[in-house]
């Protein structure tokens, strides 16, 4: 019996560097009952090519009425024209050939900019007639300015949330009739979280997704953490930022509840303002048909230019 498998993106877009590089997480699930192993790979779309993406471990046993997750990265090399592209994961099982189990996820695209070249290094001379301006500068500014107290270094920001309390203006996106909750969760099972609460999510399967808001004082570089919970019936969950993959997945399974310490999500660019974060189901390793998940804090760290 062939595997109907279904393929899902975490997000519609790859987020690309300033390099042209990225990640985004795919996950196949399996809605039999018997265990198969699948393989999961990549169509480039027109004008690309599959040398740009790299599959971590492109084959795995999936079990009956379970899910894997692929992590897909994006390499485009320099010198591509700047321009919308696109691409599609697709899974079939490693028994059968590709053209009678293979499934296939939506079009996901990635904007490709320009790369500004390096600039050459100066001839010699000018090089050293820099140097010497810089030193002449220097001296005279040391000069004005040695009477007067030293200016005071620049502070990063630093915004930390309380996640339960975000719970109250959360969405909740369910992908099946047993519909998700997000609630707010007083300390129990022998943890105790910050503000004695969490924002617990009681996700039903793969994809279902809670969003909540966060403003951020200033535009910059923002590194985002978070305090998360583990449990034997907890998911594996991702992040997106306004609808962008951030960081790779995290592993929500352990024996018994775990809370963790400030675990490091990515560094994304942000303006000043409201932003969406969304914790999405992704996969799960154990046999429950739960997909729960837990975030005590959210951390928002600003990376100060030297």
């Amino acid at each position: 019996m062939t595997t109907e498998w279904t393929v899902v993106a975490a997000a519609e877009q790859f987020t690309l560097d300033a390099r042209n590089c990225g990640e985004l997480t795919f996950t196949v699930s399996n809605p039999g009952e018997a265990p198969d192993t699948v393989v999961f790979d990549v169509a480039p779309g027109e004008g690309t090519q599959r040398g740009w993406f790299t599959v971590a471990e492109p084959q795995r046993v999936v079990p009956g009425q379970g899910s894997v997750s692929f992590l897909v990265r994006l390499a485009v090399p320099p010198g591509t024209p700047p321009r919308r592209y696109d691409m599609t994961g697709f899974a079939y099982s490693a028994n059968t050939a590709p053209e009678e189990s293979s499934r296939s996820s939506g079009r996901v695209t990635y904007d490709v900019r320009a790369v500004v070249p390096p600039k050459r290094a100066p001839w010699p001379w000018l090089a050293a007639a820099a140097a010497l301006l810089l030193v002449v500068a220097g001296t005279v500014v040391w000069l004005v300015t040695r009477g007067g107290d030293p200016a005071p270094p620049a502070r990063a920001e630093v915004v930390t949330v309380e996640a339960e309390s975000l719970v109250a203006g959360a969405t909740v996106q369910s992908t099946t009739a047993v519909e998700a909750q997000v609630v707010s969760q007083e300390n129990c099972c022998e943890v105790v979280w910050s503000g004695d609460a969490q924002l617990f999510f009681l996700g039903r399967a793969v994809g279902d997704r809670v969003t909540v808001s966060v403003d951020l004082p200033a535009d910059g570089t923002w590194r985002l953490s978070t305090v998360r919970t583990t449990s034997f019936d907890y998911a594996n969950t991702i992040w997106l930022v306004d609808g962008r993959q951030v960081g790779d997945t995290f592993l929500g399974f352990t024996p018994t509840v775990v809370r963790t310490d400030f675990v490091d999500v990515g560094t994304v660019e942000l303006a000043r303002g409201p932003h969406k974060l969304t914790l999405v189901a992704v996969s799960k390793t154990q046999g429950t048909d739960r997909y729960f998940a837990g975030v005590d804090q959210i951390r928002f760290t600003q990376l100060l230019q030297p």
